[in-house]
């Protein structure tokens, strides 16, 4: 119900009634409430997650690739493309996270303690790379904005997965030929030479 209308778009008690609890304070006792149902969430799918993350991670490590920019930005945004894959929880918790990381008064260094050692790792690889041609404040707000972008393309790609094939919705390449695709995009984004400014 989350992913499909939104965290805000759906209240407690139809959350409740949709899992045919009769107690109305159910839910507010094993979890606390909304915010408590959300964190219930994140640690479910961030530990799945991680696991995806860190094998990229270790298989680019024993290739020798490690300090590969396109292979370390694959290990940061190819999970959340392959987790969607595996069934309709895992599409609603893409939709959910990448709803929940768009918010205005997301706190980004809240997001950055809640994200897997791995992505971190990574995203400071990958950032210190970017800081060799680009200012340091442009490396991290690029960095930031592509992998937003990233999420929503792979929030959409969960919606489009859960539609039925009679929802009229535009063709989408086949599953393997997006992702690749999606990949290629992110690389380019994130490494585009920064325009206005000679590189540093």
């Amino acid at each position: 119900m989350w992913g499909d209308r939104g965290v805000d778009g759906v209240s407690l008690r139809e959350i409740r009634l949709a899992a045919g609890q009769r107690n109305s304070s159910a839910l507010q006792f094993h979890f606390g409430g909304r915010d408590g149902l959300l964190l219930a969430l994140a640690q479910r799918h961030i530990p799945q997650m991680a696991v995806l993350h860190e094998r990229l991670y270790a298989g680019l490590i024993a290739a020798g690739r490690q300090d590969d920019l396109p292979g370390l930005i694959e290990v940061m945004v190819r999970p959340s493309a392959d987790y969607l894959r595996r069934g309709p929880s895992e599409r609603a918790w893409i939709k959910i996270s990448a709803q929940q990381a768009a918010r205005p008064d997301m706190d980004y260094d809240d997001l950055a303690e809640h994200s897997p050692a791995v992505l971190r790792h990574v995203g400071a690889l990958i950032h210190q790379q970017l800081s060799r041609t680009m200012d340091s404040d442009v490396a991290v707000e690029r960095l930031v904005s592509v992998i937003a972008a990233c999420n929503h393309l792979c929030a959409d790609r969960a919606r489009y997965e859960d539609a039925p094939r009679s929802a009229g919705l535009r063709p989408a390449l086949p599953f393997e030929r997006w992702r690749a695709n999606l990949l290629e995009m992110v690389v380019g984004a994130i490494t585009a030479p920064p325009l206005g400014s000679d590189p540093l």
